[in-house]
């Protein structure tokens, strides 16, 4: 009995530190969630027009694309915990720093103080978020990753649902600078929290390498899986055309429809609560074969395209929304799992890097790309041509081995498939 006991304790050990690592990244997203939502607004209140919301925005995604396969790299040579808190301290600094400006009031800040902010929120991105991954891949083991990733999904998107909208009522109430400063406290109290994860503080086995050699060993470990590179590749046209047509060319197509503004605004909701519900299936459904399920629920994610290219009206508009929300969450999970499963500790922060690399890559030319093919071709043709591009490229996954035979690993399996 004692045995049993002691073998059962060892076996759920892993959920208390598990809690605390869910805790301090649900903190974070809120935190991001928060200055996403009022960025945009900020840059214009102090007198900046569309083309500076734009380099704003598009200096965070540049910077961090550039710095992923860095960021990569330290996840793998450094410890994952000092990195995750070390980065949010100065997410903390930094937009503590911006609200403080705007909160004083006259002289307004100058364009270059959002991009400098800017810039150093997607260099502190690019080095934090390969070191998440590899923190759930040390602290879970191997048979439990899909559960986790599971719950951990489901945290996050619930944040992602109820944050915005308090920061609109916040922004609203009291200004831009004050929620900058909220944000600023989640992303201290993130790292705080973080602090105490227990878990080794030691470097990373890359660390035994040089940088441009630990470099080149992230690259071969995903190179030499097919079915890892397939997906990335694949998710390099998809991701850009998703992002293209559902944040660009939704509201175009609906913005000639009666109440458009609020249909769409419907719509995204419907599609957050999509992810939730497929955070929940994600938790009871473990599919054997992770990577061939990954790919085929993907197959319904473009459905909200083709709704808005065919005028569906607005139960069908949300009823797509709702399944491809879903549908795309327990991808995201599906993937995630083979990936950590998969993939050495040891590499996991450079092979996480590249396929991140992959999703932001083409994004800004994508929303260039778009925008002026629907102004010439008309916003429903290329919403056609979005989702058609999306179902092609995951189709075409089909037909890597890799991605129809990979397995995960169950209870009584060992600590890793390979």
């Amino acid at each position: 009995m004692t045995t049993a006991r002691t073998a059962e304790a060892t076996a759920t050990a892993w959920r208390t530190p598990y809690i605390r690592y869910v805790t301090g990244r649900g903190i974070s997203t809120a935190g991001t969630s928060l200055v996403n939502v009022v960025l945009a607004f900020a840059v214009l209140s102090t007198g900046g027009d569309g083309l500076s919301v734009g380099l704003v925005l598009g200096c965070t995604v540049t910077t961090q694309t550039l710095l992923l396969p860095v960021g990569g790299v330290l996840a793998d040579r450094y410890a994952r915990r000092a990195l995750v808190v070390a980065g949010n301290a100065l997410l903390a600094v930094v937009q503590g720093l911006m609200g403080a400006v705007l909160l004083a009031g006259p002289p307004r800040p100058a364009l270059w103080m959002f991009l400098a902010a800017a810039a150093t929120t997607g260099a502190t991105a690019a080095a934090v978020q390969p070191a998440f991954q590899g923190l759930i891949v040390q602290l879970v083991p191997a048979r439990d990753l899909q559960s986790a990733n599971a719950a951990l999904r489901l945290v996050l998107n619930l944040a992602r649902i109820a944050v915005p909208g308090l920061g609109s009522l916040l922004g609203a109430a009291f200004g831009f600078g004050p929620v900058l400063l909220v944000a600023a406290a989640a992303f201290a109290a993130c790292a705080l929290v973080l602090a105490g994860l227990p878990t080794a503080s030691t470097p990373g086995p890359g660390r035994t390498t040089g940088f441009f050699e630990g470099a080149r060993e992230g690259w071969t470990a995903f190179r030499s899986r097919p079915w890892m590179w397939g997906y990335a590749l694949s998710g390099t046209l998809a991701v850009p055309l998703w992002m293209a047509g559902y944040q660009l060319l939704g509201p175009l197509v609906l913005s000639d429809r009666p109440n458009g503004a609020q249909h769409w605004g419907w719509a995204v909701s419907a599609f957050s609560a999509g992810m939730v519900l497929g955070s929940l299936v994600a938790l009871r459904w473990k599919p054997r074969r992770v990577m061939l399920a990954c790919v085929l629920v993907q197959l319904v994610w473009p459905l909200p395209l083709a709704a808005l290219a065919y005028g569906a009206d607005l139960p069908g508009l949300l009823a797509a929304m709702l399944v491809s929300g879903s549908a795309l969450e327990l991808a995201v999970v599906f993937f995630e799992t083979a990936k950590q499963q998969h993939v050495p500790e040891a590499l996991i922060g450079r092979v996480t890097s590249l396929t991140m690399l992959g999703e932001t890559a083409l994004v800004p030319l994508a929303y260039v790309l778009a925008g002026g093919t629907a102004d010439r071709a008309g916003s429903t043709t290329m919403m056609w041509v979005c989702c058609l591009g999306i179902l092609l490229a995951t189709v075409v996954l089909l037909a890597v081995p890799g991605v129809r035979r990979l397995t995960s690993a169950r209870a009584g399996d060992g600590a890793r498939v390979s």
